[in-house]
């Protein structure tokens, strides 16, 4: 229940302060009552009041001296004070009211209903001070508590003025970009916040699209990467989110809220991720499913610049022996040591992969097809005439066998020609194994 306003009567007779209690009797007040100025005083320390009616004769202190001291406490100096006096009527006296802080001076006797009417107009009016203040209590509390969230955002937040600069940031943006706020405001944001690729090397932000995008009310949403003071690079998210007027006579966009936030960890088990999906966990090749997609991707883009693709499928000559006599653990040795002599024989632009068991396939990419298969395919076999070292100390020797198709020559579809590539590596085992035969139909 909100409770009633509180009005201080001050006066030294007990009569007048009776007759008070009967003039408010009914109105939604709170009447408070006083016999001296001394006594008025110390309540007014204790609680607070919509308006004083107070006495001008009073022994020690007379009302003139009350409404000065009032006036001169920080708590009181603002409280309205109506005299009601006995006195004389002479200028000089109500002058000297109104000087002390009087917003009214009336005479006795009192007309009750001109007093109460006064009253009314001063209680409305400390209405609507209580509404006022309490209003900008809960703005004060509303806006303690965004700033609370705004401090505690795991993301970097910046304001953006609609020309780029900034006018706000939060202490995680703070700890991100290494600045304290007075160095971040009034900067634009392009020179507060460089953005990197990937070869460490400057790229240029997309300040003015980024702007006009959230002028028209729509989101950017970009993953990037940027340096700290510390030259270690920083994968972010970044979204831009424009910030509408809160003035109805300007509506539209005041400007842009920027947020970030590190990625880095989950940027590297994305990667780690895409590894597990796309390399053999064995050798680090290209694994069969990685190798068709990419494959296809290979021949529909010699299809557009016609150009041609040699594909070399290769098998290694009597595996199942090893695993078979000496073990799985021996066998894993020759995968890693057969697929790391297949990378060394390749071009980098090459595409070598692991199929699966012992087998495995390398594409090039070649004006001169068949010359280039030739010589990649003669490093392959000289790599593998040397003997593999395995942990226990014994030497291998192991050979392989090599098929080799050509796009567009043997087949012009990625699945077809593989085939054709394994054909041709059995024709080279039937022909006596560690060589290599091209596709004949």
């Amino acid at each position: 229940m909100i409770p009633h306003p509180a009005i201080l009567v001050v006066d030294d007779q007990s009569s007048n302060l009776i007759a008070m209690e009967a003039v408010f009797e009914g109105e939604p007040v709170d009447l408070v009552k006083a016999n001296s100025g001394a006594e008025a005083l110390k309540l007014m320390l204790q609680r607070d009041f919509a308006l004083v009616l107070l006495d001008v004769q009073m022994p020690e202190l007379d009302g003139f001296e009350v409404a000065e001291i009032m006036r001169s406490n920080p708590r009181t100096e603002s409280t309205p004070i109506i005299f009601l006096t006995a006195l004389s009527k002479e200028q000089r006296y109500i002058f000297r009211g109104y000087e002390t802080g009087a917003v009214d001076y009336l005479f006795k006797p009192i007309d009750a209903s001109i007093l109460r009417s006064k009253v009314r107009v001063f209680l409305e009016l400390d209405r609507k001070n209580r509404s006022l203040r309490e209003s900008l209590r809960l703005l004060q509390q509303e806006r303690d508590h965004n700033q609370t969230l705004l401090r505690s955002l795991s993301e970097g937040l910046l304001g953006i003025t609609q020309s780029g600069n900034v006018f706000y940031a939060n202490p995680t943006a703070e700890e991100m970009l290494d600045s304290p706020l007075r160095d971040l405001i009034g900067r634009r944001l392009t020179e507060i916040f460089q953005l990197y690729n990937e070869n460490a090397e400057p790229v240029e932000w997309p300040l003015p699209e980024l702007l006009s995008s959230c002028e028209r009310g729509e989101r950017v949403h970009r993953d990037d990467l940027f340096m700290n003071r510390d030259g270690q690079q920083i994968a972010v998210e970044i979204s831009a989110n424009p910030l509408m007027s809160g003035d109805p006579a300007r509506a539209g966009v005041a400007g842009v809220v920027v947020v970030f936030r590190d990625v880095s960890s989950r940027r590297q088990n994305e990667k780690v991720l895409t590894r597990k999906a796309t390399l053999d966990s064995l050798t680090g090749l290209c694994n069969r499913a990685e190798f068709e997609r990419l494959l296809e991707e290979r021949v529909a883009q010699a299809n557009r610049s016609e150009t041609s693709l040699a594909l070399l499928y290769i098998d290694l000559d009597r595996f199942k022996a090893i695993n078979d006599t000496l073990g799985h653990h021996v066998g894993d040795q020759v995968l890693k040591a057969a697929a790391k002599r297949l990378h060394d024989s390749s071009r980098a632009t090459d595409l070598v992969a692991r199929l699966g068991g012992d087998e495995f396939v390398i594409v090039l990419e070649s004006t001169e097809p068949r010359r280039a298969a030739s010589l990649v395919s003669g490093k392959v076999l000289q790599a593998f005439a040397r003997v593999v070292d395995v942990a226990d100390g014994s030497k291998l020797q192991i050979g392989t066998s090599v098929g080799i198709a050509i796009y567009p020559d043997d087949s012009t579809h990625s699945e077809d020609l593989l085939k054709c590539a394994d054909k041709a590596m059995y024709q080279a085992k039937t022909a006596g194994r560690n060589t290599y035969r091209f596709y004949r139909g």
